[in-house]
């Protein structure tokens, strides 16, 4: 397929300037970082395992684990390897066997990892959507959708979504999807045993969803499930997380599917929603599920038993008062838990990963990046940023460094390793959840880079 190029920056640049934030590690300790500039050439190491080069689908793997075990990452001294641009920002990264595949609003590419040159691209005009990739043995699968006028809102004819399955060497297309009912676009698939599972937002009165899951080889629709309106709400839906064959759904429950037929094994319906935004889906590890739930008011994090889904233990954050602005400070408990955003977790070996982010005001918002212990809840560190341009995005991990969005963090107390500055006329979108494979972090947003330097 004739490519439609991104604008390409082969660079070997020296981005090593980290912004100052205050660090609070578990033993209570205040750390700033100075700023520093150094440079150093990249490093490119000869190729792992399938196991810790590949990042396929968005949360690294179906369970959403975030986590590369054995796996590195540049450290200090960052250099680009290459950095691309797109028409608007670049959102989803996976990585596979050498090619790293992103999707813009309208379009998903698949690239060269050793130089960032486009090799294929798929798209439609732009009043269609795309979703974020996921990369199979064969196929590359996305969601689409339509935007739409007020008139065209109305005319059911006028709704196109897919969910479509390309080679993954052209770009060719192999089967599409597409329902026997309205639905407005199809969200971020995830693979599961040679199943696709996406949700999909409904057309109609309020805004609702249904999650599909489809035969990765030919489309075939398996089963349907409702999401409920929160599984939707205005966001983009977040990808389910998948393991031994159980399917975990975040909306106004949390429901617990049999991945082949679709029957519930278990739900939990909480006082408040599981905020299932683009960014807060579940992740799965050892016999635990964790996410983000709450209200408008006040959110929590909790672990579940996977088994019947019983709560094990629930987190909320509190971020210094010098993360709140005097006004803040006058219309809402000082000392309760604030409300805001979480991102989906990273899970390794004892420790869970988790953002997140202030949802109010649109000054001095607190962001934070919080290690607990995955058997209790404990607190292992927090980092805490006060300026009101950092957003923290789903964290990755690696054996010791932690990353999220233009942020590197160390694994084991949280200290700032390396910070990427905000684009002046960025801030939301100016960084998107990292992809890793071989040595090398790949950060989307207002551009793609490839980030390399001592590991």
């Amino acid at each position: 397929m004739k490519a439609d190029n991104l604008s390409r920056r082969r660079v070997m640049k020296s981005v090593g300037t980290i912004a100052g934030v205050g660090v609070v590690n578990s033993h209570g300790e205040n750390r700033r970082t100075e700023a520093s500039e150094r440079t150093e050439q990249s490093v490119i190491s000869p190729p792992e395992p399938e196991s810790q080069t590949a990042w396929p689908q968005v949360g690294g793997d179906a369970a959403n684990t975030g986590t590369r075990r054995g796996a590195r990452g540049p450290k200090t001294s960052i250099t680009f390897r290459w950095q691309v641009e797109g028409k608007s920002p670049l959102s989803g990264v996976v990585v596979k066997d050498a090619t790293v595949y992103t999707n813009d609003e309208h379009r998903v590419y698949a690239l060269s990892a050793a130089d960032g040159s486009t090799r294929w691209s798929i798209g439609t005009d732009r009043s269609h959507r795309v979703s974020a990739p996921a990369v199979g043995d064969a196929l590359v699968y996305v969601g689409t959708g339509s935007y739409k006028s007020k008139r065209e809102r109305d005319d059911p004819g006028a709704y196109v979504s897919h969910v479509r399955a390309v080679d993954r060497a052209t770009g060719e297309d192999v089967w599409r999807f597409e329902p026997n009912r309205l639905v407005d676009r199809f969200h971020t698939p995830t693979i599961s045993d040679g199943i696709i599972y996406t949700v999909g937002r409904s057309v109609g009165a309020g805004t609702v969803g249904r999650l599909y899951a489809l035969n990765g080889e030919s489309g075939e629709l398996l089963w349907t499930h409702p999401t409920g309106r929160s599984g939707i709400n205005g966001y983009d839906a977040p990808p389910v997380a998948v393991t031994d064959g159980t399917v975990y759904l975040t909306a106004d429950k949390l429901t617990a599917i049999d991945g082949a037929t679709g029957g519930v094994n278990w739900s939990v319906d909480p006082a408040g929603t599981y905020k299932a935004t683009g960014i807060n889906a579940p992740a799965v590890a050892d016999g635990r599920l964790y996410v983000g739930r709450g209200t408008e008011t006040a959110t929590m994090f909790e672990a579940r038993s996977v088994t019947d889904g019983t709560l094990l233990w629930e987190h909320t954050v509190t971020p210094p008062r010098t993360a709140r602005s005097t006004r803040t400070s006058r219309r809402r408990k000082e000392d309760g838990p604030l409300p805001g955003r979480w991102t989906t977790p990273a899970v390794s070996d004892d420790s869970v990963y988790v953002g997140f982010n202030e949802r109010s005001p649109r000054t001095n918002r607190a962001s934070v990046v919080t290690a607990l212990r995955s058997d209790d809840g404990t607190v292992r560190w927090q980092t805490s940023f006060t300026d009101d341009r950092h957003v923290v995005y789903t964290p990755a991990t690696t054996e010791k460094t932690l990353y999220t969005g233009g942020t590197a963090l160390a694994l084991d107390d949280g200290t700032v390793r390396w910070r990427l500055a905000v684009p002046p006329t960025r801030r939301i979108d100016a960084f998107a959840p990292p992809a890793i494979s071989d040595d090398t972090v790949y950060v989307g947003g207002d551009s793609l880079r490839a980030i390399t330097g001592p590991l």
